[in-house]
């Protein structure tokens, strides 16, 4: 989604706060008759709960992709594998090899994927459901993969529709924003010229025109500290005046979002369950999003979480 004609959403809430100081300075002098202060503050305030809303949606769809692809990617494997090593061992029986010799792996998109270790899996079964022909490469290994894909690519859907209407809402509301921003500008510096003592310092603290920041750089997880059921690290990243941590449960597919936009460098989470705990973390400023840290890994034994 992009909005015509706002060159940026965070831009416009930088604006928009600068706005409010400009107005609460000059109020008792003039009183602009669209929007009060307290409403300024209002808005802005409905601006942060959609903001954080539409960069949890988004990160937890960013998530389910990845976690979709991953499973397609183990598809593909097994795919390009199993078809390679039955074309070999049934080369001497005709009536089983043709059901190889049919099969694709060339695969490009999700569906093409996905559609080709189905029909592995039906050839598979068709000619011998017991062949293993790895380690741990199984039908029923084959089947659960296909399964857990679709399960994720119904998952992604869903965290697409949710992203989407969080997204729709932040920029429908950034759009009011910026209208009001510019109506406002507009008459403050016509009711105070330049040169007068407001409206220089009207024209000097309302930004005008975007000039983004230095772009945020990839956050870093560190100090881990891992005590009892409780985990906790710090994170930064340079140029970030933000950030949002994701986890991912020892019994999750995928990982959702603890807090976002949070001020705070540092995260603790308690009360957490044996297993493998993952985390990851991204900075942002009103330039935008930095790119994700690496994964950290934390395993609590059974009686570390008891």
């Amino acid at each position: 989604m992009k909005l015509k004609k706002i060159r940026s959403v965070l831009f416009v809430d930088t604006r928009a706060t600068a706005t409010k100081s400009a107005q609460d300075i000059v109020k008792a002098i003039w009183a602009w008759d669209e929007k009060t202060v307290p409403q300024w503050i209002a808005d802005l305030a409905d601006f942060d709960v959609l903001d954080v809303a539409e960069t949890t949606k988004r990160a937890e769809l960013r998530s389910a992709a990845a976690a979709w692809d991953g499973t397609l990617t183990s598809i593909k494997q097994i795919t390009l594998d199993v078809v390679r090593l039955g074309r070999t061992r049934f080369r001497k029986q005709p009536a089983k090899l043709k059901h190889f010799e049919v099969l694709k792996t060339n695969a490009r998109s999700r569906q093409d994927v996905y559609d080709q270790g189905r029909e592995l899996e039906k050839a598979w079964l068709q000619t011998d459901a017991a062949w293993e022909p790895l380690d741990d490469v199984t039908t029923a290994v084959l089947g659960s993969t296909l399964a857990a894909a679709m399960a994720l690519a119904d998952t992604h859907v869903t965290k697409k529709a949710q992203w989407r209407t969080a997204a729709a809402d932040l920029y429908n509301k950034a759009r009011e924003l910026d209208e009001d921003n510019v109506a406002w500008y507009t008459a403050a510096t016509t009711r105070f010229p330049a040169g007068t003592t407001q409206g220089d310092m009207i024209r000097s603290t309302v930004p005008t025109t975007y000039n983004p920041p230095s772009p945020v750089g990839q956050s870093v997880l560190s100090h881990l500290m891992v005590q009892n059921n409780s985990i906790h690290f710090d994170c930064d990243a340079p140029h970030a005046t933000k950030f949002t941590y994701l986890y991912k449960a020892p019994d999750s597919p995928v990982f959702v979002v603890v807090t976002a936009l949070t001020k705070d460098r540092s995260l603790t989470m308690e009360n957490l369950g044996p297993g493998v705990h993952r985390f990851k973390a991204f900075g942002r400023n009103s330039g935008g999003e930095g790119p994700e840290s690496e994964v950290l890994e934390v395993t609590l034994a059974q009686a570390q979480a008891a």
